[in-house]
């Protein structure tokens, strides 16, 4: 629904729109380790959503909100359990989003996380933070906007490139609230899709993190433990459209390294299905 709100004497007017336009993914995926150690008995399969809508457009630029969640799945020999929950983590964002000459988009928004494991006792490493958040991207980087591209479209509108910033404050009511030791992390997460035949395409995909962290005492070498961390993985993947609207694709990514306390593959391949809707 369009909306001209006129201001003063019909000097000038503001398109204001209600979209509700909502986009996101699934996706689901399996490790493929040798589950020899404690660590590895942690990574069997994953899975999660999300799920954004802009409520409020103003001349083009957006109010939106979005949730996320993801749930990380085990190995329970013992009991006799292939897919033992082992840790949730959901993600509640709201913000603003700002479309550059229809060549990019830029964001800030806020994020509420919280992550549990799951049927342990008791839930020690329950952790909820807040951040303030930056990102830069593609057109399509926010919404799914490049699937209408994938078939004829040009290489850049194929491209799906975001960088995200974001920064955890802490002083001591907010640390009251949070249970977190991040102060900053970065990611950089690129996707290029390549049409093959009619509806089918394939993709590439580069996704790279780091984290932050108050630096902790590494309990083998009695020595302060490095307070950056970091995961990193390429991807690659065949895909068939439905219209310009959804994706749906098959992919193999590959851990190279992970070094996170929070969810830290080790370098193991993955192999997972990921939608994509618009």
């Amino acid at each position: 629904m369009i909306v001209s709100l006129l201001v003063g004497l019909n000097l000038f007017s503001i398109n204001l729109s209600v979209p509700l336009e909502p986009s996101g993914e699934v996706f689901v995926g399996k490790y493929f380790n040798k589950a020899e150690t404690p660590k590895e008995l942690q990574y069997n399969i994953d899975a999660g959503m999300e799920v954004s809508t802009d409520l409020v457009d103003v001349a083009g630029q957006r109010f939106f909100i979005a949730y996320r969640d993801e749930l990380f799945s085990g190995n329970d020999f013992e009991a006799n359990v292939t897919f033992d929950p082992f840790m949730a983590h959901f993600y509640l964002t709201g913000g603003f989003r700002f479309n550059l000459f229809d060549k990019a988009n830029l964001a800030t928004y806020l994020v509420h996380d919280c992550t549990h494991n799951i049927d342990r006792n008791p839930d020690s490493n329950k952790v909820v933070f807040n951040r303030v958040t930056f990102a830069v991207g593609t057109p399509g980087a926010f919404n799914n906007r490049n699937l209408e591209r994938i078939k004829e479209g040009a290489w850049y509108e194929r491209l799906n490139a975001r960088l995200t910033y974001a920064w955890f404050p802490h002083d001591t009511v907010i640390d009251a609230l949070n249970s977190t030791d991040m102060f900053h992390d970065l990611q950089l997460d690129v996707i290029f899709d390549q049409p093959i035949y009619k509806n089918i395409y394939a993709s590439a995909r580069i996704y790279t993190y780091f984290a932050r962290f108050r630096p902790g005492w590494d309990s083998d070498t009695l020595e302060l433990a490095p307070f950056w961390e970091h995961k990193f993985a390429p991807q690659a993947g065949i895909g068939v459209l439905r219209g310009d609207r959804v994706a749906l694709e098959l992919y193999l990514r590959y851990w190279v390294s992970a070094n996170f306390r929070l969810h830290a593959p080790g370098p193991w391949p993955y192999l997972g299905l990921h939608l994509r809707f618009r």
